[in-house]
């Protein structure tokens, strides 16, 4: 591939504070939310005044999600932040997803209140400067599109994410359309790389059975790309920190980089270098300071904190509701969850764990457990005391894994459900998923 260099962010979900993000509705939402709403304009304009601050790279690419839920006024400021970045010599290109169309809401007087939302078709007119105006061709239905991001080298749009076709699919006809560009960038002497909001690879191993988590029928898709020279695509919708390979039965190799969500933990974002020699250096950048308040805490902790709570306060909720017996037992889980230690569990199974680790409350793994998956570089690995943990309870509870086994299977591929489930606690790739170098083709 030829040299290029480029800041990549996504998930930006960028919300304009004066449609309302107050009161106790407001406060009651964003317990069990992962990212930040009302701080979210401040974290963009800083991470943008970083970028425009480095005269070396002159190219941003954000992969999707914009605003937070599509409000009409969030996408408007958004547009003007990205106007400013524009003016300090950067060239922009976006893609919309999910949360950038539809209906909308705030929060004022205590009360959740609905705003005014985007239609999908007026989209492509907001942001007619940040790639899609340019494009070499579009895909008016999904709005994905082909854009010239240097010389000699090009951009596959890809919009699974649109009113017009299934969600989070790229589909027969897109396919189509998208090897039509592939092969006129390839006769044209142009390298091409992909970006997608949905990961195309699950971004860890048990996301394979999340449907959201990753573009459907994913191996398809990533042995369509690989096979036709597309070796590379940035994703993002899982606000997670991954890097992940696959090799098409041809023995094509394809690389999925899908960075977190910018306003909410582990906050990062990226910078992308591919050298005269093809090799490709990943370069992850945490969120710093951005001006307001954060009770005190290091940046990175304020984020951490609101992810762990996010995670916890889901597992609570979803352990409401219910009559009878069913409440009943919901009950006791809760109850079990917010007050038992690793120990507590260890004795209930008749298993033995590492004594560093027999104090730690179930709440506090949960959330820890929950932030390292996102974070990348998970660091439970064989020889640690949670891995070695881990390890026990799912030995205890093998007859159950047999059996649900057959029943996630999807066609020939063989699933190994304590191994998947061991892979993604702890990171055994051999490679970092926050900083990395390969050698492309």
């Amino acid at each position: 591939m030829n040299p290029v260099k480029f800041y990549l962010l996504t998930d930006t979900h960028y919300f304009e504070n004066d449609l309302g993000a107050e009161g106790k509705a407001f406060e009651d939402y964003m317990k069990k939310e992962q990212y930040f709403m009302k701080e979210s304009s401040a974290i963009v304009k800083s991470v943008f005044e970083k970028i425009s601050n480095d005269r070396d790279i002159d190219i941003v690419i954000i992969p999707g999600d914009l605003t937070k839920n599509g409000e009409l006024e969030s996408h408007k400021s958004f547009v003007k932040e990205l106007y400013k970045l524009k003016e300090n010599g950067k060239k922009i290109f976006v893609i919309t997803a999910g949360h950038d169309y539809g209906s909308a809401f705030a929060f004022k007087n205590d009360q959740w209140i609905n705003v005014e939302g985007t239609p999908f078709e007026i989209l492509t007119d907001l942001y007619k400067d940040f790639g899609i105006g340019d494009a070499l061709a579009v895909d008016e239905p999904t709005h994905s599109y082909v854009a010239q991001i240097t010389d000699g080298v090009r951009m596959l749009a890809i919009c699974c994410d649109s009113e017009n076709q299934p969600k989070g699919a790229m589909d027969e006809r897109l396919m189509t359309w998208a090897k039509e560009q592939i092969d006129k960038s390839n006769a044209d002497g142009c390298s091409m790389f992909a970006i997608c909001h949905y990961p195309i690879i699950p971004s860890v191993p048990v996301f394979d059975f999340v449907g959201d988590a990753k573009i459907k029928e994913w191996r398809k898709v990533a042995s369509f790309l690989a096979d036709n020279g597309v070796e590379l695509a940035f994703t993002g919708h899982m606000h997670i920190q991954s890097i992940n390979e696959f090799f098409s039965e041809k023995g094509n190799r394809f690389i999925d980089v899908c960075t977190s969500c910018l306003v909410g933990s582990p906050a990062k974002y990226r910078k992308i270098e591919i050298d005269e020699n093809s090799k490709l250096k990943i370069q992850s950048i945490p969120v710093e300071d951005f001006g307001l308040d954060m009770n005190g805490l290091p940046t990175q902790e304020y984020f951490d904190r609101q992810f762990r709570g996010a995670i916890v306060e889901r597992i609570l909720r979803a352990l409401n509701g219910g009559d009878g017996i069913v409440k009943h037992l919901k009950n006791l889980g809760k109850k079990f969850i917010t007050t038992a230690t690793i120990g507590t569990l260890s004795h209930l199974l008749f298993i033995k764990v590492d004594k560093s680790i027999k104090n730690k409350k179930l709440t506090d793994l949960i959330g820890e457990v929950g932030l390292a998956i996102f974070t990348g570089d998970m660091p439970y690995v064989e020889g640690t005391p949670i891995h070695s943990a881990f390890t026990k309870v799912l030995k205890r509870f093998s007859f159950i894994i047999k059996k649900v086994e057959p029943k996630l299977q999807k066609g020939d591929n063989k699933i190994d459900l304590k191994e998947m489930l061991l892979n993604t606690i702890g990171n055994n790739k051999g490679y970092s998923d926050n900083h990395a170098e390969f050698t492309l083709k």
